[in-house]
């Protein structure tokens, strides 16, 4: 079976390189490098527990609040065309109580299983950066400290299974020396993990690679198209037509315009995270950690340090904000003691896919024979994307479906 897959991130390759342990000759094409988009920059965090929709009560009145601020970690801008005004009522919508309430539990069992998955591509000789020290959710303010304890106990009830400790006063220090005398408190996600992502898309698709498959890197793709009753012809901006029995798209927010033309509408909009990684002096972190009030991320990668953040609903463009990353900075830094980046290694912008719920599309494409769809992961690409790999391919492959997938077929907009 010949399977073309569009989009080089951590979920188009995961499910590039099962579909190629299945026995699929695969083609993965992308219009950047392997992982040069959403899944370059981003923080790397395996995290069941954080495995939420953001689409929460609150949520869209915060991101209208930002329109004054400069300041705060999600901001939105606004487009004339309908489609955005759409997005915008539908996420309102996905945001009550109830809905976020049966979006929680979804994605909770979901990622119940996603540390397993990872566990497995390292079994098979996929090469990646992992580190096993957990997560640290830091707080400046006892009070969110506190809520944070009642929302593991939250979690607890949906399955959570795993480790949970709580410091506060001198503890916190002993757990991480990085952290600034002033932090409340910090609970630590005991059995998270987290990877360098650069390492785990070179590695999956250093993997497909070794299976027999192929991959194509800055060559975008135009169209999406039946090449004859039973076939699916991609074409590129080069001029490749890579015929195909199946086509899985993963092209993150690019996939809504290239889906259109078939007459699926996948509800997808860009949020816009950006970051830095550098070397530095000082006390530097040795855990991962979610600087909770300004929601930065910050996590080590051996000798240097990567501050990511940001959630910018509808900010297209690729352009690095300069004033932006420099918020992120400055926010990550008054958690630290006294870390600073001497040596920049990189700047990162990227566009997370994200729907109106919130929730990942996983699925075939209604109507459309040997066409399927995996995208809209938002922030948990990374956690969820190895999980979705192995879903997925097991589902193209067998031709049934995978009831753990249920949750998230694109007919449920």
């Amino acid at each position: 079976m010949k399977t073309t897959v569009v989009g080089a991130g951590v979920v188009g390759l995961a499910c590039a390189y099962e579909l190629s342990e299945l026995g699929h000759d695969v083609t993965v094409v992308d219009a950047g490098a392997v992982g040069a988009q959403a899944s370059a920059g981003n923080a790397g965090w395996i995290t069941p527990f954080l495995s939420t929709p953001r689409a929460a009560p609150g949520a869209v009145r915060d991101a209208f609040a930002s329109f004054t601020s400069r300041e705060g970690p999600a901001r939105m801008q606004p487009h004339l065309e309908p489609g955005f005004a759409a997005w915008i009522l539908s996420f309102l919508r996905a945001s009550s109580r109830k809905r976020n309430a049966a979006g929680t539990a979804a994605l909770q069992e979901f990622s119940r299983g996603a540390l397993d998955h990872f566990d497995a591509l390292l079994d098979r000789g996929v090469s990646f950066d992992q580190y096993t020290d957990g997560l640290g959710v830091v707080f400046k303010q006892e009070r969110n400290l506190e809520h944070y304890e009642q929302l593991a106990g939250r979690m607890r009830s949906l399955g959570y299974q795993g480790g949970l400790s709580v410091y506060r006063g001198d503890d916190v220090r002993a757990f991480e020396p990085a952290l600034h005398r002033d932090i409340a408190g910090v609970l630590h996600l005991e059995t998270e993990r987290h990877v360098r992502p650069e390492t785990l898309t070179q590695g999956l698709a250093k993997s497909l690679v070794a299976n027999g498959g192929t991959v194509v890197e800055h060559d975008r793709v135009t169209t999406i198209r039946r090449d004859s009753n039973r076939g699916w012809l991609v074409a590129t901006e080069s001029g490749r037509d890579l015929r195909s029995d199946q086509v899985v798209v993963a092209a993150a927010y690019p996939t809504r315009e290239l889906l259109r033309p078939l007459g699926i509408k996948v509800p997808l909009e860009a949020a816009k995270g950006t970051s830095m990684t550098a070397f530095g002096t000082g006390v530097a972190p040795t855990h991962p950690l979610k600087l909770y009030e300004n929601m930065v991320a910050c996590s080590p990668f051996g000798n240097s340090v990567r501050l990511s953040g940001t959630f910018d609903i509808g900010v297209r463009n690729h352009e690095l904000n300069h004033k932006r990353l420099a918020t992120v900075i400055r926010q990550g830094l008054s958690y630290l003691d006294n870390w600073r980046p001497t040596d920049v290694e990189v700047k990162w912008v990227g566009h997370r896919p994200t729907t109106v719920d919130d929730l990942p599309v996983i699925g075939p494409a209604d109507g459309q024979d040997g066409l399927y769809v995996a995208t809209g992961h938002g922030t948990l690409g990374v956690t969820l994307g190895p999980i979705t790999g192995a879903l997925a391919a097991r589902e193209i492959a067998q031709g049934a479906p995978c009831k753990e997938l249920e949750p998230f077929r694109l007919n449920r907009f």
